[in-house]
């Protein structure tokens, strides 16, 4: 944890919860903090859960394993009961891939040695992010669309059945319920950047050939952008699929570990505010309406659609990583980066430059080319 100085200047005060059973944690936060916040630590989910329940916390940061209790019970126990309050996760170590079973119930993750300037800018970033979500302006403007794209029911279902215990028969069956979604599914298995070479002829080999998690991005990619209709490059859901899926394989080649395919899934989602053309500002400085990011948008219409908030969060973000406050590439980060290859965004240069990775810039140039090739 680094030494930083007093935040109070940078930041309006949060009151955190720290939930673990090392109270070292805490004390560090606090003695890094300074003024920034208000640090308070326990221990159990039953003393976390009395707390929040007493008001007055901010955010609560929870560590997996608990001196009674579980993390991800209690982030479940939050997202209930408190859902004002800001949930976040501090894994263990970078393979404690088990805790992402959380991810449905948090708005960020964080991985050790965790950072103390870091993780307040990051929890401050999410508090301001959610407020401008909540604004009734782009409410109003995404009220304004005159049909909103559904809900990727199969995909929701699918994320809850991706764990290892199911089989690549049920999750064929569940795909096969929708004889035209698996018609699209199989045809992006057999494009050049999925099949290897392999011909997949039906919904079971492609589970087998793909894993679950990669058939689940080509499900959610053929939910959300629709049928493709015309030659390639003809149709605008098309091209906006074909960004997304690379951006997609981009984000989870440059975050590999437990964290890709969190990566890759917020990648293949950043584009969905593309979808929504029509919504417009009421409230531009010269009285016209003007449409909101497509980040924001898309951010919004993901929250409307019940995804998880880490999702939403890192949607909303990927345009601006710095407001993430990430150290080295994270979610965001990695997001930012494999929109900005695919030429979905403009480059920020300020935040390549402060994290480090201004000469990071030929290899990932190198890694498109090679995706690119393979498509």
């Amino acid at each position: 944890m680094s030494d930083v100085a007093p935040l109070s200047a940078v930041h309006a005060p949060m009151r955190l919860l720290v939930v673990s059973a090392d109270p070292a944690l805490a004390a560090g936060l606090e003695s890094a903090w300074g003024d920034g916040g208000a640090i308070e630590a326990v221990e159990s989910v039953a003393d976390a859960q009395a707390r929040v329940r007493a008001g007055g916390i901010d955010a609560v940061l929870v560590t997996p394993r608990l001196a009674q209790g579980s993390g991800n019970a209690l982030l479940n126990l939050l997202k209930r009961e408190a859902p004002e309050v800001l949930r976040c996760l501090l894994l263990d170590d970078r393979s404690d891939a088990p805790a992402l079973a959380a991810v449905d119930n948090v708005h960020r993750l964080f991985h050790p040695p965790l950072d103390a300037a870091a993780l307040l800018t990051a929890l401050c970033a999410v508090r301001d992010q959610r407020r401008r979500l909540d604004r009734p302006g782009l409410a109003e403007a995404i009220g304004r669309v005159g049909r909103l794209p559904p809900p990727p029911a199969l995909s929701l279902e699918l994320m809850r059945r991706t764990e290892p215990e199911a089989s690549a028969r049920e999750i064929a069956a569940l795909v096969q319920r929708d004889p035209a979604l698996a018609a699209k599914v199989l045809r992006l298995c057999n494009s050049a950047m999925y099949s290897g070479g392999r011909r997949i002829d039906d919904i079971h080999t492609a589970v087998l050939w793909l894993g679950h998690l990669a058939l689940r991005r080509l499900v959610l990619a053929g939910e959300v952008f629709g049928t493709i209709r015309g030659q390639a490059g003809e149709d605008p859901a098309h091209t906006l699929r074909a960004q997304s899926l690379l951006a997609s394989r981009l984000a989870a080649a440059l975050l590999p570990g437990p964290a890709a395919d969190l990566a890759a899934t917020a990648a293949l989602l950043a584009g969905v505010g593309r979808l929504l053309p029509d919504a417009r500002m009421p409230d531009a400085a010269d009285g016209s309406p003007e449409p909101p990011g497509h980040a924001e948008a898309g951010a919004y219409l993901l929250g409307l659609w019940g995804l998880p908030d880490v999702l939403v969060q890192t949607v909303a973000l990927h345009p601006t990583p710095a407001l993430a406050g990430e150290a080295g590439l994270g979610l965001v980060g990695a997001c930012h980066v494999a929109w900005a290859l695919a030429g979905g965004i403009p480059w920020d240069d300020a935040w390549l430059r402060a994290q480090g990775f201004a000469g990071q810039r030929d290899a990932w140039d190198a890694l498109l080319a090679q995706y690119r090739d393979e498509d």
